[in-house]
């Protein structure tokens, strides 16, 4: 999601010193009022409510003196409330969204040999993660609601398709039933990206259990925040367990991790901390109340938006489930588009045309497009001998795609406390 605009002002400035320089929690009255106003001044999108709780449950790590995962308390319990919350039996921690995706991609095997197919729509770590393994990022077309078309994914779908990645952009379910439906049909695991869409939900079922995998993101920009930090979820116990082990390699030394059904294997070390954990578990105890908020929001936004006759409101696959972050409004050419843009701007609401957001767009993806996937040649997914014969396509326009981001305007929902 695009970074919002706002002006550090001297307040935001005082906090940081008194947060991040004197490293002293006591007055937390006086940071509270600071961190409140440095909420006041985003208004468009992330750490939509932050204060005193958050503080307070920092303040009790800092001074029980243990961060570390092994062995401490706050870990293990936000992610027992965030699998509960999401509605699956296992959730593991890590340090990103990017951490997130990595491991569930680990967890599934997926590694030289397989391509994966991920919407031209999303945040360029998507494919970062699947080079990351060694696999190639396929692009697929997105439909009016910006997320993953299940007609251009069935087409797209090859004898070394390894893995799908639906993201549910913006806050917004993708067309998860035809979607689920045609993996399951030719057998293939899915990775729900659930990233920009910490609560939403499909049909009734929280986004990130109806996959085999979902990947959360918990960084400043997203729905609920600690800073910096991801999960992965799942209700199958073996794949929980290679996540487990692929957060962090060296679980196989702590006692803490107990026995495994699964051998251990070499994984990475993407393990979370106690502070985050701490801050994180807030959060989620206040979730659905900034979905409500979010969702009233966006309902009154639209009952009050006065469009032109040739534009119109883009709803989302699920109307009831979609996060509240913000709406898409379709116009009929790429000029009538920036006028609605310019015209609602003037009219004091944060928008923009996601054709502009560089980073979530695949054209603007240069490390992947010009397939430098790493340093050392047999640590490059392009130069993988197991991946030549993968055709990507890079060179080639995702004309529905550039068309519908183009042609469409993103109105973001202010969050009002």
């Amino acid at each position: 999601m695009p970074y919002p605009v706002w002006h550090e002002t001297a307040l935001v400035k005082q906090f940081k010193a008194q947060l991040c320089e004197s490293h002293d929690l006591g007055n937390i009255q006086e940071n509270t009022k600071i961190l409140r106003t440095f909420g006041a001044c985003r208004k468009t999108f992330g750490m939509y409510d932050i204060g005193k709780k958050e503080l307070k449950a920092i303040e009790k790590v800092l001074k029980r003196g243990h961060f570390f995962r092994y062995g401490g308390k706050e870990i293990e319990k936000v992610e027992r409330e965030w699998a509960e919350k999401i509605g699956v039996q296992t959730a593991v921690t890590v340090t990103s969204g990017t951490a997130a995706l990595i491991s569930g991609l680990q967890a599934l095997g997926i590694g030289p040999g397989h391509s994966v197919l991920l919407p031209g729509y999303t945040f360029i770590s998507t494919a970062l993660a699947v080079t990351s393994v060694g696999a190639i990022p396929l692009y697929v077309e997105v439909d009016d609601s910006l997320t993953m078309d299940p007609e251009d994914l069935r087409k797209k779908i090859r004898n070394h398709t390894g893995c799908i990645i639906p993201v549910h952009m913006q806050g917004m379910p993708c067309d998860l039933s035809p979607i689920l439906a045609i993996a399951a049909e030719k057998g293939i695991p899915v990775l729900e990206d659930c990233c920009q869409a910490d609560g939403g939900s499909y049909r009734g079922h929280r986004l990130g259990s109806l996959g085999a995998i979902g990947a959360f993101s918990f960084n400043q920009y997203k729905i609920i925040s600690c800073g910096e930090g991801g999960a992965c979820v799942t209700s199958t116990p073996e794949i929980a367990e290679r996540l487990y082990m692929a957060q962090d390699g060296s679980c196989s030394v702590w006692p803490e991790t107990g026995e495994m059904s699964q051998a251990f294997f070499c994984g990475g070390n993407f393990r979370f901390n106690e502070l985050n954990a701490a801050m994180l578990r807030v959060q989620v105890k206040k979730l659905d109340k900034i979905l409500d908020r979010l969702r009233k929001t966006r309902a009154k936004l639209l009952e009050k938006l006065d469009l032109p006759e040739d534009c119109q409101f883009v709803p989302t696959h699920d109307e009831e489930g979609q996060c509240g972050v913000c709406l898409l409004i379709q116009a009929p050419t790429v000029e009538r588009a920036i006028e609605e843009e310019e015209r609602l701007a003037k009219a004091g609401h944060k928008v923009h045309r996601p054709i502009n957001s560089g980073r979530h767009v695949y054209k603007a993806w240069d490390v992947v497009n010009a397939r430098r996937g790493g340093v050392h040649p047999e640590w490059d997914a392009f130069r993988h001998p197991k991946n030549a014969r993968i055709a990507t396509h890079y060179d080639k326009a995702m004309k529905r795609t550039d068309d519908l981001l183009a042609r469409t305007v993103l109105l973001h929902t202010p969050y009002e406390k």
